[in-house]
């Protein structure tokens, strides 16, 4: 899974509504039809990462995806590229040899990361070699692994094994999406590790949450949450959500433009809310249909 999803689990961690949506059950994520008039595409939002018993696809989605030419991604998530990404991630994630990652910390925060290493038995020597934002990804990922979400089950990595190479296409490599991570200032990195630190007992329960929401098609909680989660960190979202928002905004145009009928599947919190890519459409003019 690229490190843009385990992080993007964690943007998702807010505190929503308990939904009654039981995560096991049949879903119906929301799926949107975008039209200027002579042809359409189509967004669905993902979820990275899953417990195996979440049965989110829907015979709507299904004719959907037969019926696109391409289907655009975020990025590659195939083993190459996977393989790929985690040695580069190493290689830029890695503290200087002779520092910690305690010692980037005031006492108290270095104390409640000891404190979490330690409960949830966490290679000590691995996280103390990392930098801040790895470290935060890291104890994120494994804290959801743990809790038996997994990222082979995520939307993603599913469509992605399923379809042929010339049917899948990306807006990112992995690489820029790496970068839009370790670019990240060390005040950034160091409060998002601390936040991470503070929350992860709570992740669980969170995910099982933000599943419940986006599996029942209630995108409207979901953009309740992921707001109320990014409040401090504007510049955090400008760089990794609303950026990215916009620049996918020529491709989409291109498409439509040459009228070619392809589906996007993107992370959920690139399609809800102000600043989305489904708001960003609505502005430019066209016509947007939820199907489901």
């Amino acid at each position: 899974m690229p490190l843009f999803a385990r992080l993007f689990a964690r943007l998702f961690a807010a505190a929503i509504a308990a939904l009654s949506f039981p995560v096991g059950a049949q879903a119906a994520p929301a799926l949107w039809q975008v039209s200027d008039g002579d042809s359409k595409i189509w967004l669905f939002g993902s979820f990275h990462l899953l417990p195996p018993d979440v049965e989110w696809r829907t015979a709507v989605f299904d004719k959907t995806l037969a019926d696109a030419g391409k289907v655009y991604f975020e990025t590659d998530v195939g083993p190459a590229a996977t393989t790929a990404i985690m040695a580069r991630t190493f290689e830029i994630g890695m503290n200087p040899l002779g520092t910690t990652l305690s010692s980037q910390l005031l006492p108290a925060d270095a104390d409640a990361l000891r404190a979490m290493i330690a409960e949830l038995q966490f290679p000590v020597g691995m996280l103390q070699a990392m930098k801040p934002w790895l470290a935060a990804n890291t104890i994120t990922s494994a804290a959801a692994v743990m809790a038996g979400y997994d990222p082979q089950s995520g939307v993603d990595f599913i469509l992605q094994n399923e379809l042929p190479a010339e049917r899948k296409a990306y807006f990112e490599t992995d690489d820029q999406q790496l970068d839009f991570l370790a670019s990240a200032p060390q005040n950034e990195q160091v409060a998002m590790l601390i936040d991470t630190v503070g929350q992860v007992e709570q992740l669980p329960g969170k995910l099982d949450d933000m599943v419940a929401a986006w599996a029942a098609g209630t995108p409207e909680l979901l953009a309740d949450a992921f707001f109320d989660d990014l409040a401090g960190y504007e510049a955090f979202a400008q760089r990794l959500i609303y950026g990215r928002n916009a620049a996918w905004l020529t491709r989409i145009d291109g498409m439509l433009a040459n009228n070619e009928e392809d589906l996007i599947v993107v992370g959920a919190g690139h399609l809800i809310g102000q600043g989305s890519v489904v708001d960003l459409l609505k502005q430019q003019g066209f016509r947007i249909k939820r199907l489901q």
